[in-house]
């Protein structure tokens, strides 16, 4: 790829330009991803690097800009005819058309034929220049008589009107007609006929198109402005990491050579020894050196890929926004947030992002390391987790089609204070159930040690009904999501956590995705938005996302066990001290609140949407202490009659209690 070009290059060039020689594309081509190249750039970048891979006959690319793997068409197919099968991108190849240019265009149709006539007009069906003999022509044949023509010397006209019927990526010949809001898919008739037939809302693209569409409208040129300035932000970060680096070594190196001279001036007899240890030394310290400055430029060359893939997306859907029609800019938003999320999915599989921050040497006592070890202490690596990942994901987010966030705010304009509980579904178990969460709108999780299971509940209707069980391989304890979304949870073993994604499409299934260790046990585990905050029956914790502790205090638990609860808004964690206090601290592990609730009883408890706190006291009511700890109120519990821990919605729409009675509940928020 061309990177000597890319410096000269500024994020507000509204140009196409091909990612490969960063000129304006030329005929443009785009793969599967839908990143678009120049013809012949493509095809002299798939007759470098197709390969076949593995036991495949097949030769496979990997896209220039996001990685993804794609396969050829056929076996033995030449680099020029799979560039040339390529489909061509004619939303870009309409908006490209200069009427302001000043070299004489000419009739594609009359080049043809060997004949070079001055081109007067454009046909955007055809996409295409032709002359005023040609375009008489398309008015005498049938077929050719709707298209649209233009004047080449009207910019007004070439520049709007942008109507591309897409077509279908599966089906060669059919074009895009409806969108599937069931899958979030745009479909040709074939598509519809054979997987979409039984949804429930597919519409036609012109109607989704006419419709206001919160996703749509808060996808935006300036959104990606704002993440392409943070990617940059982020490139520049790494070259100051890079040139850190590069001057602590020569720090380093320089003191280290100095007190080496001093040593070898004294002491001469050692000085075969110690010019072997300084060798070894520089060594090792010139791989790790090597290694280090490989992982930041392997970060920064991905972060550049990912900017480039946002940036066409920028320029293409600023583009459409200005010249095109409701269900282009539809159709546009649809490709653009689809290609952006399939690249942020290959960056998370990516185990790069905690790269060196710096170096230590923790004792630079050359002659006794000498004397003693016969070489030198080596220098540390001091690592740091890059911001890299949360500006990607944060960015993803925006671009998902999740409606908690709006659901959440929606429901934090009521005055919690005066909420009431409405009992919709309940059930027994057969063995005390201590921690759960919802995973769906009807559908809740519970851990249950005995025997060590994971069981999910539909509540839809009074009676809650068991629809899966997962067998645990040792006792299981706190829950909480590992993200935004309700499918993705945290599960603690006490000495390990393990992440699972939960399917509640048609059959339940649950799959473990990742095992990890821990440093301290760890039984009630609750995520907040940048740390996580952990307790075990003798200690409290705060840990980064990795669950690495970084703050621990002793704390003695409450009842059988442990609980913890994380505010919406903050990285704040509620819990029951000695059963007898509120007690709530930031995730620097200061103080907030502390507030006496005159009891012994206290047990778990969970913020709500104004971060009032709801407390289980062992009775058959909820205590509701206000935000800051002030005011409080008692809410009656129909069907529990001892509560011992809370679970809200994360929409806040319904509130979960676990009573002592070895039962659930759960309420209505109304």
């Amino acid at each position: 790829m061309a990177d000597s070009k890319s410096k000269n290059l500024s994020f507000n060039q509204d140009k196409f330009r091909c990612p490969i020689c960063l000129e304006e594309v030329r005929n443009p081509k785009y793969l599967p991803c839908f990143h678009t190249f120049c013809k012949s750039c493509i095809q002299t970048y798939i007759s470098s690097t197709a390969a076949c891979t593995g036991d495949q006959s097949v030769k496979t690319i990997e896209c220039p800009v996001c990685r993804k793997s794609i396969t050829a068409p056929r076996n033995n197919v030449s680099s020029e005819e799979w560039a040339y099968g390529l489909p061509q991108n004619k939303l870009i190849v309409s908006m490209s058309v200069d009427a302001e240019q000043k070299e004489t265009s000419y009739c594609m149709f009359c080049l043809r034929n060997n004949e070079k006539v001055e081109a007067k007009h454009w046909c955007k069906t055809c996409i295409e220049t032709i002359c005023d003999d040609c375009k008489s022509l398309h008015s005498r044949v049938p077929i050719l008589q709707n298209h649209k023509f233009f004047s080449l010397t009207n910019a007004r006209d070439l520049k709007n009107d942008i109507e591309i019927d897409e077509p279908c990526p599966l089906h060669k010949g059919k074009y895009l007609e409806v969108f599937c809001q069931d899958h979030d898919q745009l479909c040709c008739s074939i598509c519809f006929a054979t997987k979409h037939r039984a949804c429930k809302k597919v519409e036609a693209i012109e109607d989704v198109a006419a419709e206001p569409n919160p996703l749509c409208s808060q996808m935006t040129p300036m959104c990606f402005i704002n993440v392409l300035e943070k990617l940059e932000n982020i490139q520049e970060e790494y070259k100051s990491k890079v040139k850190k680096l590069n001057t602590r070594k020569q720090e380093i190196c320089a003191c280290t050579e100095t007190k080496v001279e001093e040593i070898k001036a004294f002491l001469d007899e050692i000085k075969a020894k110690l010019d072997k240890a300084h060798a070894q030394w520089m060594k090792q310290f010139e791989q790790k050196h090597s290694d280090a400055i490989g992982s930041i430029e392997i970060a920064s060359d991905e972060v550049k890929r990912y900017a480039m893939t946002v940036r066409e997306a920028k320029t293409l859907l600023e583009k459409v926004i200005e010249h095109g029609s409701l269900k282009q800019v539809f159709v546009t938003r649809y490709k653009v947030r689809h290609q952006i999320l399939e690249h942020v999915d290959r960056l998370r599989n990516l185990k790069i992002w905690d790269v060196v921050d710096d170096y230590n040497q923790p004792d630079t006592n050359f002659l006794n390391h000498v004397c003693k070890d016969e070489k030198f202490e080596n220098v540390r690596l001091l690592e740091s987790l890059s911001s890299t990942m949360e500006v990607v994901e944060k960015f993803a987010s925006s671009l998902q089609n999740n409606k908690i966030l709006q659901r959440r705010t929606i429901m934090a304009q009521k005055d919690w204070m005066k909420i009431k509980l409405e009992k919709v579904s309940t059930s027994n178990l057969s063995t005390m159930g201590f921690f759960g969460l919802f995973i769906d709108d009807t559908k809740i999780l519970l851990s249950i040690e005995s025997p060590p299971s994971l069981l999910v509940y539909d509540i839809t209707d009074s009676t809650a009904t068991l629809v899966y069980t997962y067998p645990c391989p040792s006792a299981p304890y706190g829950l909480c999501y590992s993200g935004e979304s309700m499918d993705k949870v945290y599960l603690s073993f006490g000495t390990r956590v393990e992440h699972y994604q939960i399917d509640i499409n048609g059959t339940v299934m649950i799959k473990k995705i990742e095992t990890i260790q821990l440093e301290r046990e760890m039984r009630a585990i609750s995520r907040g938005s940048s740390v996580i905050f952990a307790r075990s029956n003798t200690e409290r914790m705060i840990c980064d996302t990795k669950f690495s502790v970084i703050h621990k205090t002793p704390c003695v638990k409450e009842g059988d066990r442990p609980f913890s609860s994380v505010s919406f808004h903050y990285d704040q964690q509620a819990f029951a001290l000695n059963g007898t206090n509120l007690l709530i601290v930031d995730e620097n592990n200061k103080e907030v609140v502390n507030h006496s609730l005159n009891t012994k009883d206290a047990r778990g408890m969970a913020f709500d949407l104004q971060d009032n706190v709801f407390v289980c006291m062992m009775s058959n009511k909820l205590r509701q202490i206000k935000h800051g700890g002030g005011e409080s109120r008692d809410i009656d519990l129909l069907g529990i009659s001892v509560a011992y821990n809370v679970v809200l919605h994360p929409t806040g729409e319904k509130v979960m209690v676990l009573g002592r009675e070895n039962k659930f509940c759960v309420y209505n928020v109304t």
